[in-house]
């Protein structure tokens, strides 16, 4: 795999695109200088273009009352337009991209994958009551709020242990919070990790916990920890919401909803029987719905329809 970095300059792209002659470009983040350059300068060079959309934001669920004033939004949509096909990783993403594209942009959604061979349960499932959290500790990512629920579990379970895997700007707020809710004991900062530390923390977890308020449009964390065999509880949000099969591999509580969310832990904690089925669906799950295999393939069925003498056809 030949990897070539591109300051996000219009004359270093198109030289780099009459060298290499590429059948397709595939531009990721809909929002960044060198997505929409590169755009502009397939479309330009008469190269089929790609755009997989990562991103939602606060408030995308209400783009009708920022919709039709917005001065930002013609020369974006004008820009991103240059696509033929735009994927995104979820209906979540799908629905906030929409705003931004012409109606004769085909939008597809295909979520991020998972190495379902790299990522798999242990033989023996854990027996310690332990919860993980990966995240950036950042204020959308509701560890502030994990650790206010996680409060009440170990009012049940006094030897619950959360363990948190992360760095960012809210890491002393956390941290003190910690100390306030008298959770020394059972809290444990991980910091950053390697990959096959991260995979070993998940095989070793009852519970995922995932508590994201907003700008969650996929949920890597969720199928990774699918993936292992690991449930998840999550606030509904976002693509989280189109992941997590409430009651089948995990739960759903609504933002805010701090008990709800104890309670799931809880119920995972303590119910084996319950804990074995959800784990089992979580993995079934990620065998078919987010396998990289299975993803690559359909991301180059989209390649081979738009290299086709037909271009984008009426049978995608």
């Amino acid at each position: 795999l030949d990897i070539i970095l591109i300051p996000p300059r219009r004359s270093e792209l198109e030289k780099v695109i009459c060298e290499i002659q590429p059948d397709i470009i595939h531009s990721h983040h809909a929002f960044t200088p060198l997505s929409l350059l590169s755009l502009e300068a397939a479309k330009k060079h008469n190269i089929p273009r790609v755009l997989t959309n990562h991103s939602i934001t606060l408030g995308y669920e209400y783009s009708c009352l920022w919709k039709s004033s917005s001065l930002f939004l013609m020369p974006l949509r004008q820009l991103l337009s240059n696509a033929n096909v735009v994927i995104s990783v979820s209906k979540a993403a799908d629905k906030f991209i929409s705003n931004f594209l012409k109606n004769t942009v085909k939008r597809l959604i295909i979520p991020n994958g998972v190495d379902v061979e790299k990522y798999k349960p242990l033989k023996k499932p854990p027996e310690n009551p332990v919860v993980l959290f990966i995240g950036r500790l950042v204020y959308r990512k509701g560890v502030h709020m994990l650790l206010e629920a996680f409060r009440d579990v170990v009012s049940e379970i006094p030897e619950a242990k959360l363990l948190i895997v992360g760095k960012g700007y809210m890491e002393p707020i956390v941290k003190t919070m910690v100390s306030v809710l008298n959770l020394k004991k059972n809290v444990v900062f991980k910091g950053l990790v390697s990959e096959e530390e991260k995979i070993h923390l998940l095989q070793n977890s009852m519970v995922v916990a995932v508590p994201s308020i907003y700008g969650e449009s996929f949920g890597t964390v969720a199928v990774e920890a699918f993936a292992t065999g690991t449930p998840v509880v999550a606030f509904k949000v976002g693509g989280l919401a189109e992941i997590v099969d409430h009651g089948v591999n995990g739960f759903l509580a609504n933002v805010g909803d701090l008990r709800g969310f104890a309670e799931y832990l809880i119920t995972l904690l303590l119910d084996r029987k319950l804990r074995k089925k959800m784990s089992e669906n979580a993995r079934l799950k990620a065998e078919k719905a987010y396998s990289w295999k299975i993803i690559s393939r359909k991301i180059y069925r989209v390649y081979l329809t738009l290299h086709s003498e037909e271009g984008i056809s009426s049978t995608w």
